[in-house]
């Protein structure tokens, strides 16, 4: 009998948060329904897409006058719902600086350049509340005619920025959200938009915690599963570049049109490549990385991919059709994190 494997995927839903967003097409639509098709052929189920709940709540509201972004908010919502009449989870994902973003009617796009209050932590309570009370209440008018009973239990942090946590803490206990998915064990990112320091995360696959996000607690209210972080070793990270180059030159890019957020770094420290590590994740997989990948599984309890649809690009999408090929080969695959804690 083939040994069972956990394997997360996990996807932040969102346009991008710089100076020019992109389109939903491009950055949404079109490399979701890549990835639902690809799920789909390998009959995989229970992916999560952490959807920017702060962009639809915008999006709503300029709906009200604008057609353009009505027809945005509508095709958000039935690609959202057909997520899940798929079986897969769709959970909140804030990034508060769309509060300050920018619409341009012309080119039915964004502006996020002011990133005064990218994270979480530079809000006040009260924004706090509205943002936490407004996520639920938005994706439960999505949801719910597709799975009334559907239960918002989980998130994911914008920018990571989960900390301090006590930020966080009591808008988790209102809406009884019991998961986070933000921890990436060993790394951080001070920078002038983000703040996240995960080094002294536990290095476990599962852990529970309660007042501190990187404190093992064990009877604590809260349900953390870490990011997985992967070595590369400094050959792989060399030819990695070469195969960048390449593919760049080549016009196989990422099929999001936007630019990210641009800020200025407060110490040495990349959240894409430490001695420690880098994140797993599909925009990152490529044909250098692939073996890695593929030990990573086999020597792993659980496989926890974070990815970007908008950062996704034609190479990505057939390694990832690789890479599930090998692995409903070799192993039984549960893909849903709630039989992961059982």
């Amino acid at each position: 009998m083939s040994p069972k494997k956990n394997l997360l995927f996990t996807f932040d839903y969102e346009l991008f948060l710089g100076e020019r967003s992109g389109s939903i097409e491009k950055c949404m639509l079109e490399p979701t329904n890549k990835l639902i098709a690809i799920f789909d052929r390998h009959k995989i189920q229970a992916a999560i897409f952490f959807v920017d709940t702060t962009y639809l709540i915008r999006l709503k509201e300029m709906a009200k006058s604008t057609l353009a972004a009505k027809e945005d908010f509508e095709k958000i919502t039935a690609q959202l719902q057909l997520l899940i009449q798929k079986k897969h989870y769709v959970f909140p994902h804030i990034h508060p600086h769309w509060l300050d973003a920018e619409y341009n009617k012309g080119s039915n796009s964004w502006s996020l350049s002011n990133i005064t209050k990218y994270r979480f932590h530079a809000i006040s309570e009260a924004q706090r509340t509205a943002l936490f009370d407004q996520s639920i209440s938005i994706l439960s008018e999505i949801i719910q005619p597709i799975q009334p009973n559907y239960v918002l239990d989980g998130y994911r942090a914008g920018g990571w920025c989960i900390q301090p946590f006590s930020d966080f803490y009591p808008h988790f206990k209102r809406h009884q959200i019991k998961f986070d998915f933000s921890v990436l064990p060993g790394l951080k990112n001070l920078s002038s938009a983000q703040f996240y320091d995960f080094e002294k995360a536990p290095q476990l696959p599962v852990y529970t915690f309660e007042n501190e996000i990187v404190e093992l607690h064990p009877h604590g209210s809260f349900t953390q599963i870490p990011i997985s972080v992967i070595h590369i070793p400094k050959a792989h990270q060399l030819a990695n570049k070469f195969l960048l180059k390449y593919l760049w030159k080549t016009g196989n890019r990422s099929f999001g049109d936007g630019n990210g957020v641009v800020a200025s770094p407060k110490d040495e420290s990349n959240p894409q490549m430490l001695p420690q590590g880098e994140m797993v994740s599909l925009e990152l997989l490529n044909s250098i990385k692939l073996p890695l990948y593929n030990r990573f599984l086999k020597s792993s309890k659980i496989m926890h991919f974070i990815s970007h649809p908008k950062m996704l690009s034609k190479h990505n999408l057939k390694k990832l059709e690789q890479f599930l090929i090998n692995a409903r080969q070799q192993y039984v695959l549960e893909c849903d994190f709630r039989k992961m804690q059982e």
